[in-house]
């Protein structure tokens, strides 16, 4: 007959990692009283829940809500569980990145398929838990700070962004033109980093975002100029080195052409 396992709903963040063998169990009927994740490293769990039961896979998170009945084992199959957890007492603002999908079983889930947003979810709980342990001022603080940006990448799969839905490979270029505005464009090392040839990648970049790559750095290059004109000081020469342009005059003339006004024009009438 199993037991009922104690716990004391944490105020802030607690948290941790095991790797846990066949016998790991628990059960806490009523529920736990504040938040509680659980991340699939590894290995699987056994949920079971009132009207279903299933076994996790590497990839699969679980939320459960303060009172949701929490019934959760190593799964007999695999014979192992590797989990990264954490009970936690939310922020205010951190209400809206609790609504994820709720499965048959009644019970929070997401899947993070392989990938960058799997590393960056990931990365971010094992940075909490390392966080969590360290005797620095702050340290529970910073750790709340890792399990911000993790709630937020499980956000970003819970929306079900159209970002998602793109080939990875045309991911990884759009994440490498937005991060390096300053960067010349070359787009045989663009499809280099991205694993695919030029041809492929420009013929999956134009269908998938509806520009070529050059446009689209040039959209985000012309967006972050008007953020600099709008809120700095600096002058056109340099806002135009800031987002990649060398000559002024041809940043200029670029400018125009997105903005329908000069950078001068464009910052006297945003001031």
């Amino acid at each position: 007959m199993r037991h009922e396992s104690p716990h004391t709903p944490v105020t802030e963040l607690y948290c941790d990692e095991f790797r846990r063998g066949p016998a790991y169990t628990t059960l806490r009927s009523r529920g736990g009283g504040d938040w509680l994740l659980i991340y699939t490293e590894a290995g699987s769990g056994h949920l079971v829940s009132p009207t279903a039961n299933w076994n996790t896979k590497p990839g699969d998170a679980v939320l459960y809500a303060p009172g949701d009945p929490q019934d959760y084992s190593t799964a007999r199959e695999a014979g192992n569980w590797h989990l990264l957890w954490a009970h936690f007492m939310p922020k205010p603002h951190w209400q809206m990145w609790l609504h994820w999908p709720v499965t048959e079983g009644g019970v929070r889930c997401l899947y993070f398929k392989k990938g960058g947003v799997r590393d960056q979810f990931r990365a971010a709980m094992l940075r909490m838990i390392r966080m969590s342990r360290r005797e620095i001022p702050g340290a529970i603080d910073l750790a709340s700070n890792a399990l911000e940006e993790a709630l937020l990448w499980a956000n970003v799969v819970a929306s079900k962004d159209p970002w998602l839905a793109m080939d990875s490979r045309v991911r990884k270029a759009v994440d490498y033109l937005v991060t390096n505005l300053r960067e010349p464009f070359l787009l045989e090392k663009l499809a280099t980093g991205s694993g695919c040839s030029v041809s492929r990648l420009s013929h999956l970049f134009k269908e998938q975002t509806g520009v070529s790559p050059q446009q689209f750095l040039e959209r985000h290059r012309m967006q972050h100029a008007c953020q600099l004109l709008r809120i700095t000081s600096l002058g056109i020469a340099e806002v135009a080195s800031e987002v990649g342009y060398d000559d002024a005059f041809y940043f200029t003339n670029r400018f125009r052409r997105y903005a329908g006004k000069n950078p001068s024009q464009f910052r006297k009438q945003a001031g």
